[in-house]
């Protein structure tokens, strides 16, 4: 396999590494945000 397209291989997969984990990151602060504003209202 060429060198220029192992590299390309690698940094799609560090690229998309990345992306999955601040979005993973972002979707477990909005869900916990939901569930505090959803406990906030059952104690009203």
């Amino acid at each position: 396999m060429e060198t220029g397209l192992q590299i390309a291989i690698i940094v799609n997969i560090v690229g998309i590494s990345i992306a999955v984990w601040f979005l993973r990151s972002r979707l477990k602060a909005k869900l916990a945000e939901v569930e505090e504003r959803q406990a906030r209202n059952r104690e009203d």
